[in-house]
């Protein structure tokens, strides 16, 4: 699957709701450490100030072009 987990962060930026998705090394990750890895890896919102940051773990890996879809043949 992943070489390292994968996590989607959402939170709310200037009232609008944002996400990133970003790779780290533990199983689990507080929102807390979520915010400070975002504003490491984004250099954009390093001085951003974000609230409801709500973390998930990526369980599948994203699909590409080269997957079928229901209605495709293999």
């Amino acid at each position: 699957m992943f070489d390292k987990p994968r996590f989607i962060i959402s939170f709310i930026l200037g009232n609008q709701p944002q996400s990133r998705t970003l790779e780290h090394d533990s199983e689990t990750l507080a929102p807390v450490e979520a915010e400070a890895l975002v504003k490491q890896t984004f250099p954009e919102l390093k001085g951003a100030s974000m609230t409801d940051v709500q973390v998930q773990k990526r369980i599948k890996p994203d699909e590409s072009d080269n997957v079928p879809r229901h209605y495709q043949q293999p």
